[in-house]
């Protein structure tokens, strides 16, 4: 089937990580399909592409400016018409699609953490409440988790597909080194450098665990606004030796952090499924996290700690974790993971969906 993905979130040259997310579902329906992605990006240049075998049309577009949306309008007919099935991923795809017809199936994937809380100002609430009608449009909603899924039925009055984010497991990577409760503590985290995801209070943990004399430093993957910050921060807390910020990794060196840990931390406020946590899982790492979301329904807690969102409750959720004689060793905690995460049953969900919407 010829299957075309609009989403505003993808990964291009100005930043990697971008809508990693969505690159992975569409290698993934690239299995069983032809599919083309439409990127409407705020940042990049317009540029034709190739990326994983998929066609990749990239055009300049600004959610805020009217000219942005009758400029794409074309390109956009065009596109609905050369193909059988519409793809939308994440919340501000469906935009520009509003002042479509839409004459062929319509599925739309949901990320957006922001249909779950609360919006954090003015303009947040403005947009959801602008956005939360149309996905009514869809033939179809998906959403990444099942907290997600259950704020999206109470608006759209139907089912809600609950098909999680995929998970990179590494069953042929090392196993991480053992965890102890007299350390060494070697923590690990991913995420951007936000203040939702608590990288400030990851960082302060480790100084926790210093102070009680126990070897503990902190390796932290991603980039983001908070970068500066956070390595001042680290320096004036006396920590900048045992602190490593290094930025975003492609898949192969991510995989070498984490084997390099013993735990993995998740300080975040909230996540919509928590990829970077289920990955930690399937390198053999036990998970200390905070927060709401995804994540809540896929930690085991013979691998896992959920702790309130501070320094000292970090560093106390790692030592309970170490001293747990029941929790499950590397070997334990990555087969599960590749149990419950398995790229085949999720295909096969999205190929469940594709047949109904179209018939």
């Amino acid at each position: 089937m010829r299957v075309l993905v609009v989403t505003l979130w993808f990964p291009h040259a100005g930043n990697e990580g971008e809508g990693i997310f969505h690159l992975r579902d569409v290698e993934l329906l690239s299995r069983h399909h032809e599919v083309t992605v439409l990127h409407l990006s705020a940042n990049a240049p317009d540029s034709d592409e190739v990326r994983a075998g998929v066609r990749v049309l990239r055009r300049r577009f600004s959610l805020g400016s009217p000219a942005a949306y009758l400029r794409i309008r074309s390109l956009l007919s065009q596109l609905i018409v050369e193909n059988e099935l519409l793809h939308t991923m994440a919340f501000p795809a469906l935009l520009p699609l509003g002042i479509h017809r839409i004459s062929i199936p319509w599925v739309h994937t949901e990320h957006w953490s922001g249909l779950v809380w609360p919006p954090a100002n003015a303009i947040a609430r403005l947009a959801t409440s602008v956005l939360r009608p149309l996905l009514r449009r869809p033939d179809r909603v998906v959403a990444v988790g099942t907290t997600l899924a259950e704020a999206i039925r109470n608006f759209v009055g139907r089912d809600v597909e609950v098909i999680g984010n995929q998970v990179r497991l590494a069953t042929g990577a090392a196993l991480p080194g053992p965890l102890a409760a007299v350390g060494p503590v070697r923590a690990v985290g991913v995420s951007s450098l936000r203040r939702n995801k608590g990288v400030m209070e990851a960082i302060d943990a480790i100084g926790v665990l210093r102070e009680r004399g126990i070897d503990a430093e902190l390796t932290w993957a991603g980039d983001g606004e908070l970068g500066d910050e956070l390595r001042v921060h680290a320096a004036a807390r006396g920590l900048s030796e045992y602190v490593h910020l290094v930025g975003h990794q492609d898949p192969a060196a991510l995989s070498d952090l984490l084997a390099s840990g013993n735990v993995f931390l998740a300080p975040t406020a909230y996540e919509t499924f928590g990829v970077a946590i289920a990955e930690a899982l399937g390198h053999g790492l036990p998970v200390v996290a905070t927060g709401e979301g995804g994540h809540r329904g896929f930690l085991p807690p013979l691998a896992s700690r959920f702790v309130e969102r501070n320094a000292e409750a970090l560093a106390e959720g790692i030592l309970a974790l170490a001293a747990d004689p029941a929790r499950w060793p590397a070997e334990e905690i990555r087969r599960y993971a590749v149990a419950l995460f398995d790229e085949d049953a999720r295909l096969a969900s999205y190929e469940r969906v594709y047949t109904q919407v179209s018939a």
